[in-house]
C-alpha cells in the first residue's frame, strides 16, 4: 500500500475564504497594504460567475458579471494576492495563529477574513450531520482519514473531487463504501469512476443517504434506494459537497445567528479575536457593492488587527 501524502502547511499574514466580490476586495485591500495574502477561492462559485448584466455597481452603466468578477481578480492579483483554487474544509480559528484546511494543504494565518457567500442552513444538511459533526462525521479525508485505517467509512458526494476524495481513503487503508447520489444528474467523469471501482470500492448509485445514526459518535447511516431504506453501519461518515456549511464555522468557534449567518459589528469582526466575515456570509445588504465595501472594512479592521499584534511582539 502507497504511503499517504502527507498534509503541508503554507503561511500567510491574511487569509481570505471566498473568491467573490467581498473576498477578492478584502484581497485587494491586504494585498496593497504589503501584507501577505492568501484567497482560499472554493469550488464554490461566486453569483458573478453566473454571467448576467449588472446595472447597479457604481461605475459601470451597464458590465457583465464575469467581466467585473475578473477585474476584482486582476486588481488583487495586480497587488500581490495569491489566489489558490482549493476548499476550505476545516478551521481552527480561535488559535494564534489560525489554521484552515484543505484537501491537500494546512494554511496558517495570522488573521482570517470569511467570505465564502450564503451558508448552508443546517436545513439542507443530512439529520444527524450536525449532531455528529466531529464525532465521526468530516469534510476532509487527508485530515481525519488515517483515524479510520481498518475500519468501514462511508463517503457521500458526486463530484470528481468526491471520487479523488474515496481513493485516498482507500489509499489510506480505510474500508469505504461511495454514495454516489442520482445518477441522473451526474459529476463524476467514467475515468475516475473506473478507477474507483477497479479497487473494487463499493459504490452505491443512485441511493440517498436520509440519516447518520449514532449516540455520540456515528454508528450507522440510513439510506433508501427504489423507495426501499437500508442501514449500513459504519464508523466514520466523510461528507464531500461543494459548499461548506456555516456549522464548521460554527464548531470553529464563530458565532451565528438563526439563520446560519455570522454575526458581525460594524467593524466587520466576529466573536473570534482576529477572525473577519464579510459579504452574503454576514446575510447584510446582499449586493455586489455592499460586499465589496464588507471586504473592505473587514480587510482594514484585518490590517490593524495585525499592527496591533505586531507593536507587541
Amino acid at each position: 500500500m502507497e504511503k499517504p501524502k502527507e498534509v503541508r502547511i503554507r503561511s500567510a499574514e491574511i487569509l481570505i475564504i471566498g473568491g467573490g466580490a467581498a473576498g477578492l476586495s478584502a484581497a485587494i485591500y491586504a494585498a496593497r497594504a504589503g501584507r501577505k495574502t492568501f484567497v482560499l477561492e472554493g469550488r464554490a462559485s461566486s453569483r458573478l460567475k453566473l454571467g448576467y448584466s449588472v446595472e447597479n455597481y457604481p461605475g459601470f452603466i451597464s458590465v457583465d458579471s464575469l467581466e467585473l468578477l475578473q477585474k476584482f481578480r486582476d486588481h488583487a492579483v495586480h497587488f500581490g494576492a495569491e489566489i489558490i483554487g482549493e476548499e476550505a474544509v476545516t478551521f481552527s480559528l480561535a488559535s494564534d495563529p489560525k489554521y484552515v484546511t484543505t484537501r491537500d494543504m494546512l494554511y496558517e494565518g495570522k488573521a482570517v477574513v470569511v467570505a465564502s457567500g450564503k451558508p448552508i442552513s443546517s436545513g439542507r444538511m443530512i439529520p444527524g450531520e450536525e449532531k455528529l459533526l466531529g464525532m465521526g462525521v468530516s469534510y476532509c479525508s487527508t485530515c481525519d482519514g488515517p483515524l479510520y485505517r481498518g475500519r468501514k467509512v462511508a463517503a457521500i458526494g458526486n463530484s470528481d473531487e468526491a471520487a479523488e476524495d474515496v481513493l485516498a481513503l482507500d489509499q489510506m487503508g480505510c474500508d469505504v463504501c461511495w454514495f454516489l447520489g442520482d445518477k441522473k444528474d451526474p459529476h463524476v467523469s467514467e475515468g475516475l469512476l473506473s478507477e474507483v471501482r477497479e479497487k473494487n470500492i463499493a459504490v452505491y448509485e443512485n441511493c440517498r443517504v436520509n440519516e447518520i445514526r449514532g449516540e455520540g459518535r456515528v454508528e450507522a447511516v440510513a439510506f433508501e434506494k427504489n423507495a426501499i431504506v437500508d442501514e449500513l453501519k459504519v464508523s466514520g461518515v466523510f461528507i464531500f459537497r461543494e459548499v461548506f456549511s456555516a456549522t464548521q464555522l460554527s464548531k470553529a468557534g464563530v458565532d451565528l445567528d438563526h439563520r446560519q449567518c455570522i454575526n458581525v459589528d460594524r467593524f466587520q469582526r466576529t466573536s473570534l479575536e482576529g477572525v473577519f466575515a464579510a459579504g452574503d456570509i454576514t446575510c447584510g445588504g446582499m449586493q455586489i457593492v455592499s460586499a465589496a465595501g464588507e471586504g473592505c472594512v473587514a480587510a482594514i479592521q484585518a490590517i490593524k488587527y495585525l499592527r496591533r499584534m505586531d507593536d507587541q511582539s
